[in-house]
Protein backbone atom coordinates (compact mmCIF):
# COMPACT_ATOMS: atom_id res chain seq x y z
CA UNK A 1 0.00 0.00 0.00
CA UNK A 2 1.35 3.27 -0.81
CA UNK A 3 1.53 6.00 1.99
CA UNK A 4 0.32 9.23 1.32
CA UNK A 5 1.55 10.98 4.27
CA UNK A 6 4.00 12.61 3.46
CA UNK A 7 5.42 15.98 5.23
CA UNK A 8 4.15 17.56 1.79
CA UNK A 9 0.64 16.18 2.33
CA UNK A 10 -0.25 17.18 5.50
CA UNK A 11 1.38 20.87 5.00
CA UNK A 12 -1.17 20.61 2.09
CA UNK A 13 -3.74 19.13 4.65
CA UNK A 14 -2.94 22.00 7.74
CA UNK A 15 -2.91 24.63 5.28
CA UNK A 16 -6.15 24.03 3.30
CA UNK A 17 -9.74 23.78 4.37
CA UNK A 18 -9.72 20.18 4.52
CA UNK A 19 -8.54 19.64 7.92
CA UNK A 20 -11.38 22.29 9.30
CA UNK A 21 -13.67 22.15 12.35
CA UNK A 22 -14.56 18.71 12.39
CA UNK A 23 -10.46 17.23 12.23
CA UNK A 24 -10.19 20.13 15.02
CA UNK A 25 -13.08 18.51 16.88
CA UNK A 26 -12.21 14.85 16.74
CA UNK A 27 -8.78 15.76 17.85
CA UNK A 28 -10.45 17.17 21.49
CA UNK A 29 -12.69 14.08 21.61
CA UNK A 30 -9.88 11.87 21.13
CA UNK A 31 -7.96 13.21 24.13
CA UNK A 32 -11.09 13.40 26.48
CA UNK A 33 -11.65 9.90 25.42
CA UNK A 34 -7.58 9.33 25.95
CA UNK A 35 -7.40 10.71 29.62
CA UNK A 36 -10.22 8.61 30.83
CA UNK A 37 -8.12 5.46 30.25
CA UNK A 38 -4.61 7.16 30.91
CA UNK A 39 -5.07 7.11 34.32
CA UNK A 40 -2.48 9.49 35.54
CA UNK A 41 -2.99 11.95 38.91
CA UNK A 42 -4.27 15.08 38.12
CA UNK A 43 -1.49 16.71 40.33
CA UNK A 44 1.10 15.23 37.98
CA UNK A 45 3.74 17.78 37.63
CA UNK A 46 6.35 16.03 35.40
CA UNK A 47 6.63 16.86 31.65
CA UNK A 48 4.62 15.47 28.31
CA UNK A 49 4.99 15.34 24.70
CA UNK A 50 2.21 15.45 22.61
CA UNK A 51 3.60 13.49 19.40
CA UNK A 52 1.75 14.44 16.06
CA UNK A 53 0.04 17.37 17.87
CA UNK A 54 -1.37 18.60 14.52
CA UNK A 55 -3.29 22.11 15.17
CA UNK A 56 -2.63 21.52 18.89
CA UNK A 57 -6.51 20.89 19.78
CA UNK A 58 -5.57 18.43 22.62
CA UNK A 59 -3.16 20.61 24.56
CA UNK A 60 -5.83 22.68 25.95
CA UNK A 61 -7.83 19.38 27.17
CA UNK A 62 -4.56 18.08 28.74
CA UNK A 63 -3.57 21.44 30.14
CA UNK A 64 -7.21 21.06 32.23
CA UNK A 65 -6.78 17.42 33.46
CA UNK A 66 -2.90 18.52 34.50
CA UNK A 67 -2.55 22.11 35.13
CA UNK A 68 0.96 21.49 36.99
CA UNK A 69 2.17 19.61 34.33
CA UNK A 70 4.63 21.15 31.48
CA UNK A 71 2.85 20.74 28.09
CA UNK A 72 4.92 20.23 24.81
CA UNK A 73 4.00 19.37 21.17
CA UNK A 74 5.59 18.44 17.90
CA UNK A 75 4.72 17.71 14.11
CA UNK A 76 6.24 17.77 11.55
CA UNK A 77 4.43 20.39 9.50
CA UNK A 78 5.42 23.34 10.31
CA UNK A 79 2.45 25.07 9.23
CA UNK A 80 0.60 22.93 11.74
CA UNK A 81 3.04 24.45 14.23
CA UNK A 82 2.95 28.36 13.33
CA UNK A 83 -1.06 28.05 14.14
CA UNK A 84 -0.26 26.24 17.85
CA UNK A 85 1.89 28.89 18.73
CA UNK A 86 -0.55 31.69 17.65
CA UNK A 87 -3.50 29.67 19.22
CA UNK A 88 -2.22 27.69 22.14
CA UNK A 89 1.32 28.83 22.80
CA UNK A 90 0.58 30.40 26.31
CA UNK A 91 -0.06 26.59 27.42
CA UNK A 92 2.32 25.17 25.93
CA UNK A 93 5.58 24.82 24.09
CA UNK A 94 5.54 23.86 20.29
CA UNK A 95 8.36 22.70 17.77
CA UNK A 96 8.22 21.42 14.21
CA UNK A 97 10.48 18.25 13.84
CA UNK A 98 10.21 14.33 14.27
CA UNK A 99 11.23 11.56 16.50
CA UNK A 100 14.91 12.24 15.97
CA UNK A 101 14.58 16.28 17.31
CA UNK A 102 12.54 15.83 20.63
CA UNK A 103 14.17 15.71 24.08
CA UNK A 104 13.56 13.81 27.04
CA UNK A 105 10.02 13.81 28.59
CA UNK A 106 8.40 11.92 31.50
CA UNK A 107 5.17 11.18 29.57
CA UNK A 108 4.81 11.27 25.41
CA UNK A 109 1.51 10.67 23.83
CA UNK A 110 1.31 9.48 20.35
CA UNK A 111 -2.69 9.98 19.84
CA UNK A 112 -3.68 8.31 16.04
CA UNK A 113 -0.66 9.23 14.58
CA UNK A 114 0.94 5.57 14.24
CA UNK A 115 -1.71 4.18 12.25
CA UNK A 116 -0.31 6.67 9.16
CA UNK A 117 3.43 5.10 9.40
CA UNK A 118 4.83 2.13 8.01
CA UNK A 119 7.36 1.79 10.21
CA UNK A 120 6.02 2.55 13.02
CA UNK A 121 7.83 0.16 15.62
CA UNK A 122 11.01 1.70 14.79
CA UNK A 123 9.59 5.10 15.56
CA UNK A 124 8.37 3.82 18.85
CA UNK A 125 11.47 2.21 19.61
CA UNK A 126 12.90 5.74 19.34
CA UNK A 127 10.16 7.41 21.23
CA UNK A 128 10.63 4.83 24.17
CA UNK A 129 14.57 6.00 24.38
CA UNK A 130 12.81 9.45 25.26
CA UNK A 131 10.38 9.30 27.74
CA UNK A 132 9.72 7.06 31.06
CA UNK A 133 6.17 6.27 29.27
CA UNK A 134 4.84 5.93 26.22
CA UNK A 135 0.75 6.16 25.57
CA UNK A 136 -0.17 5.13 22.19
CA UNK A 137 -3.94 5.77 20.86
CA UNK A 138 -4.71 3.86 17.54
CA UNK A 139 -7.97 2.54 15.72
CA UNK A 140 -8.29 -1.22 16.91
CA UNK A 141 -9.41 -3.50 14.12
CA UNK A 142 -10.08 -1.31 11.89
CA UNK A 143 -11.46 -2.98 8.46
CA UNK A 144 -11.32 -1.44 5.77
CA UNK A 145 -8.18 0.86 6.92
CA UNK A 146 -8.89 4.76 6.48
CA UNK A 147 -7.13 5.77 3.16
CA UNK A 148 -4.61 7.25 5.40
CA UNK A 149 -3.96 4.36 7.58
CA UNK A 150 -1.54 1.61 6.90
CA UNK A 151 -1.39 -0.41 9.52
CA UNK A 152 -3.92 -2.88 11.46
CA UNK A 153 -3.63 -3.23 15.10
CA UNK A 154 -4.83 -6.22 17.43
CA UNK A 155 -4.20 -6.50 21.20
CA UNK A 156 -0.81 -8.33 20.56
CA UNK A 157 0.57 -5.67 17.62
CA UNK A 158 3.31 -4.46 20.50
CA UNK A 159 4.40 -7.25 22.17
CA UNK A 160 7.82 -6.51 21.35
CA UNK A 161 7.96 -4.27 23.81
CA UNK A 162 7.61 -3.95 27.60
CA UNK A 163 3.49 -3.15 27.42
CA UNK A 164 2.45 -2.60 31.61
CA UNK A 165 -1.69 -1.81 29.75
CA UNK A 166 -3.51 -2.48 27.25
CA UNK A 167 -7.51 -0.70 27.00
CA UNK A 168 -9.75 -1.23 24.03
CA UNK A 169 -12.54 1.71 24.20
CA UNK A 170 -15.44 3.15 22.03
CA UNK A 171 -15.23 6.59 20.84
CA UNK A 172 -18.64 8.33 19.66
CA UNK A 173 -19.78 11.75 19.28
CA UNK A 174 -22.06 13.79 16.72
CA UNK A 175 -20.56 16.43 14.53
CA UNK A 176 -22.75 19.55 14.85
CA UNK A 177 -23.38 21.47 11.43
CA UNK A 178 -23.46 25.53 11.25
CA UNK A 179 -26.17 26.87 9.73
CA UNK A 180 -24.39 27.72 7.23
CA UNK A 181 -23.23 24.44 6.61
CA UNK A 182 -26.73 23.01 6.13
CA UNK A 183 -27.80 25.91 3.64
CA UNK A 184 -24.90 24.54 1.44
CA UNK A 185 -25.79 20.87 1.90
CA UNK A 186 -28.96 22.05 0.78
CA UNK A 187 -28.50 23.94 -2.09
CA UNK A 188 -26.68 21.35 -3.51
CA UNK A 189 -29.54 19.03 -3.11
CA UNK A 190 -27.95 17.06 -0.55
CA UNK A 191 -29.35 16.45 3.20
CA UNK A 192 -26.66 15.33 5.87
CA UNK A 193 -27.74 12.26 7.43
CA UNK A 194 -24.46 11.57 8.39
CA UNK A 195 -24.40 9.12 11.39
CA UNK A 196 -22.56 10.15 14.61
CA UNK A 197 -18.58 9.19 14.48
CA UNK A 198 -17.84 5.95 16.27
CA UNK A 199 -14.64 3.88 16.34
CA UNK A 200 -12.93 1.44 18.84
CA UNK A 201 -9.44 2.65 19.97
CA UNK A 202 -6.66 0.27 21.21
CA UNK A 203 -4.35 1.74 23.63
CA UNK A 204 -1.00 0.61 24.49
CA UNK A 205 0.68 1.83 27.89
CA UNK A 206 4.77 1.01 27.19
CA UNK A 207 7.38 1.47 30.08
CA UNK A 208 10.26 3.95 28.56
CA UNK A 209 13.75 3.60 29.07
CA UNK A 210 14.46 6.78 30.93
Amino acid sequence: MKNINTKEYWESRFESKSWGKRGKRQTREYAIANLAHMNLNKNFDGSILDFGCALGDALPIYHTAFPNATLNGIDISESAIEKCRKQYGDIAKFNSGNFKTIVNHDIIIASHVMEHINDDRTIIKELLSKCKELFVFVPFKENPLYREHVNYYEENYYDNFNVLEKSVFLVQFNYKMSVKDVIKELLKGRINNKPPFSKEIIMFRIKGLI
